[in-house]
């Protein structure tokens, strides 16, 4: 086979992954953006434990 045949091959292969990542990613709701929680858990130190 010569070359540009062989690049047009790979490129079709990595074109249709992409979409197929592209379509579960949109398919389930991933986002890029990370999200933030709006009561952030405290940290502790020195090893101390939360009181119940």
């Amino acid at each position: 086979m010569s070359l540009p045949i062989v690049l047009i091959i790979i490129v079709t292969i990595m074109g249709i992954f992409a979409f197929a990542i592209f379509f579960l990613a949109k398919k389930n709701n991933v986002s890029l953006k990370q999200t933030v929680d709006a009561n952030p858990v405290r940290a502790y130190k020195n090893g101390e434990q939360e009181k119940n």
